[in-house]
């Protein structure tokens, strides 16, 4: 089901046209991830590629979530089109939607959409059926509302104002404040987003709930460098027995026990709760009941932490196989650049190895064109220094990156040699060392046409 659709769009702002990339059909059973960029305003709000300016589409809609048999049809009335011509459109994307169904999977709901009126409207269905209250609605409303209250006055007035509102900074509001900002990030808001930033830093060293959530996060640092000095003192040559013994350590202290199983989950394997058991069925008393206990929280941790990395690594593979069955792999790729990263390459590299591996030529040429477009795009959508740092790097010869260097990296200032140095530093932890080398030869070189 082709989910995109290419469009040219007319900046309100500076009258430019550009081609954007729009999403008509929410379908959740097909693609999970889109839930989260609809409900988070990322979906059809686009960045003017000639001033920078968020642009909202208005277009028709459809959110459909087979698991809560929810089915949702939105029409903007600013298209200002007859009636005949919105049922065509609206039962156009319904039956896309239907297409894709099994035919013994078709429900009653699927004939009876229910209909929003504003897109506001259509995510409180959404999340009504999620089992998110009005008031629950409301009270994030709230909490939104008095963000919008310290960004529109100035920030002398912020301590006066953290007075009246305290009641309200909680650490919902940190949570929701961080979101507000890494979405208005995404869809080119960037003065609300340092803004948003700028009130969270405030707040965050200002108010009772940003204090004990600094608070909070130094003790787990505390306790994960514990962690690893205690690591480091036993060694790489480190035993079972000595593993074990620090786990014993550390049998009654909860927080140390994430740190443990957070930093060497591997080592938490069959043969480790095998001996765990061995020395229960030794143990008598409250040491046995101590040990039981033990053992019932390491299991749990464990497999709370599995879980966790099962969910990234399924969310990872459902983008994957969103890009790979879209008939324009660039218009699906872009909407969901916030969902790649590491995992998701790392997805992708293991099945085009499966792909080579089963002789599946096909799906293997597929995959690499899929990866092959995802770093372009990637390329195209990092900063201006993280594209000539690129360049350089990609130029034939040491000569041709130094000229580029001379001619050009002036421009950049002193930002280009830390991003330089970072880069390095990244290259060498993945291994690449001669890559690393030749970026810091080429680093000096810059050192002496960058002013600092």
């Amino acid at each position: 089901m082709s989910q995109v659709v290419r469009t040219q769009i007319t900046c309100p702002r500076c009258g430019q046209r550009f081609t954007g990339i729009i999403e008509q059909i929410i379908d959740v059973g097909q693609d999970p991830q889109a839930k989260q960029r609809l409900l988070s305003g990322q979906i059809n709000t686009l960045t003017c590629p000639s001033c920078g300016s968020p642009v909202s589409i208005g277009t028709p809609l459809v959110y459909h979530d087979p698991s809560k048999e929810l089915l949702i049809v939105y029409m903007p009335m600013e298209l200002n089109i007859n009636q005949q011509e919105r049922e065509r459109a609206m039962g156009e994307l319904l039956r896309r939607v239907t297409e894709q169904i099994p035919q013994e999977k078709r429900r009653a709901y699927l004939l009876q959409p229910r209909q929003a009126l504003t897109i506001p409207g259509m995510l409180d269905m959404i999340l009504e059926a999620d089992g998110i209250t009005a008031e629950m609605r409301e009270a994030q409303r709230e909490k939104l509302r008095i963000m919008e209250m310290f960004l529109q006055v100035n920030p002398d007035q912020w301590p006066a104002m953290v007075q009246e509102q305290d009641a309200h900074i909680d650490a919902q509001f940190f949570q929701l404040l961080l979101i507000t900002a890494e979405n208005a990030a995404k869809t080119g808001r960037h003065e609300m987003a340092e803004g948003l930033i700028q009130l969270y830093n405030f707040l965050v060293q200002n108010t009772a709930a940003g204090r004990e959530a600094i608070a909070a996060a130094e003790a787990q640092e505390r306790v994960i460098q514990d962690i690893g000095a205690e690591l480091e003192a036993l060694g790489e040559n480190m035993t079972r027995e000595q593993f074990m013994e620090l786990v014993l350590r550390h049998a009654e202290d909860e927080e140390h026990l994430q740190a443990l199983v957070g930093v060497m989950r591997p080592a938490f394997d069959y043969v480790f709760f095998q001996s765990l058991s061995e020395m229960i069925d030794r143990a008598e008393g409250d040491e046995r009941n101590r040990l039981t206990r033990l053992r019932d929280r390491l299991l749990d941790l464990t497999a709370l932490l599995d879980q966790q990395t099962q969910a990234v690594l399924k969310r990872a593979a459902d983008t994957l196989r969103v890009i790979l069955n879209s008939q324009d792999i660039d218009a699906a790729i872009r909407p969901r650049l916030d969902q790649i990263d590491d995992t998701f390459l790392a997805v992708l590299q293991a099945n085009i190895q499966a792909a080579e591996q089963q002789g599946n030529v096909e799906l293997s040429a597929r995959l690499k064109l899929v990866l092959e477009r995802t770093l372009a795009i990637l390329r195209e959508s990092a900063p201006p220094q993280i594209r000539f740092i690129n360049e350089v790097m990609a130029a034939e010869s040491d000569e041709a990156a130094q000229e580029l260097i001379a001619t050009e990296g002036a421009r950049f200032g002193s930002e280009l040699l830390d991003l330089m140095d970072a880069i390095a530093e990244d290259l060498d932890a993945n291994a690449q060392t001669q890559s690393a080398e030749r970026l810091r030869t080429l680093r000096r070189f810059a050192e002496e046409h960058v002013a600092r």
